[in-house]
């Protein structure tokens, strides 16, 4: 959690200064002015003397932080959401939705002036977002664009869902990480050319920076801020199974052929599927990106492979892998 900073002037001295909003308690509540990111917004921020703590209008606050705001006539509370995170303010309720759980803040939402008012608080620890309330103004930074964590990794799996919202999924779901995509995230490639989120295709090799904040799931989830694509497969439509290594052998030639088996990675990708492993076959290792030599693959290790869709009809069907990345090393 980050510290909420105080200026010269404490919370609690705010109380005794005068204003001209009125608040649910029909009690006098000081004005602050609100800044985010060097941007000052026109509704105020106010005292609330009965909670003894800075709320601020939680609509332009979180917008203008890039959340979407909706209000949910069903349950009557205000829904925020970026990426991984989603939460919502109800109006005298100390309980907030964050990372699958629910936390209280010390302090409830307001309904005033048809606006819900939220607690400092929840710009600190649900927004995630620096926030300094002085004696006069409240200044909000997100600082993440600037500071936002770094993962370089493969493109193991691709989601789309049917409201047309997209996620990748990078490394594989033991050390991988779920990277949400919206409008804002901002994809090209490694010389610059902007690309659209269906350009992305399994196999590829990308670098991200995302949302600090992430939902402690299976893998972790967050938001995607940018993704620049440093590798592509070469075929068109590329395809893959995921799952255990069956066997791995290695013929006169010094050709390795392995036999995968587990689950499809797109509709027409085989659950069962013999690969010849030849010396354009990418391997890596998906907790370091490490590059991995064929004899280092053996059985019982779960792996991610990729390959074309040209393929033998025997069974298992044939192919060539193009990449394959080692999940986990059964020891």
């Amino acid at each position: 959690m980050k510290k909420i900073r105080t200026g010269m002037m404490t919370l609690a001295a705010l109380a005794v200064l005068g204003t001209n909003v009125v608040s649910a308690t029909s009690e006098p509540v000081k004005e602050l002015s609100v800044n985010i990111n060097g941007v000052a917004i026109t509704q105020a921020a106010i005292y609330d003397k009965q909670q003894q703590t800075v709320l601020v209008p939680l609509r332009p606050v979180a917008e203008s932080l890039g959340f979407k705001v909706a209000w949910n006539e069903q349950v009557k509370a205000a829904e925020v959401q970026k990426g991984a995170i989603s939460s919502y303010a109800k109006a005298g309720e100390d309980r907030y939705p964050f990372a699958k759980m629910y936390k209280t803040l010390g302090a409830e939402p307001r309904l005033l002036n048809g606006s819900t008012y939220v607690p400092v608080a929840f710009v600190d620890e649900i927004l995630q977002a620096e926030v300094n309330v002085s004696d006069s103004a409240v200044t909000v930074v997100d600082e993440e664009a600037e500071k936002a964590p770094v993962r370089t990794g493969t493109i193991t799996n691709i989601n789309k869902t049917e409201n047309g919202k997209m996620s990748i999924l990078i490394d594989g779901y033991q050390t991988g990480i779920v990277l949400h995509l919206d409008e804002k995230t901002k994809i090209t490639d490694a010389a610059g050319k902007e690309l659209k989120p269906e350009d992305l295709k399994l196999g590829m090799e990308i670098e991200a920076t995302h949302q600090k904040y992430m939902a402690m799931s299976m893998p972790p989830q967050t938001g995607a801020i940018t993704i620049v694509v440093k590798d592509s497969l070469e075929a068109q439509e590329v395809v893959g199974t995921a799952g255990k290594v069956v066997s791995v052998e290695k013929d006169q030639e010094g050709t390795y052929k392995m036999l995968v088996e587990g689950r499809g990675l797109t509709a027409t990708s085989p659950e069962k599927v013999a690969l010849i492993i030849n010396k354009d076959t990418v391997i890596v290792s998906a907790r370091d990106n490490k590059v991995m030599k064929p004899e280092e693959l053996k059985a019982d290790m779960q792996v991610y492979a990729f390959y074309g869709p040209k393929l033998t009809r025997s069974l298992p069907p044939i192919g060539v892998a193009e990449k394959i990345v080692v999940e986990i090393v059964e020891q």
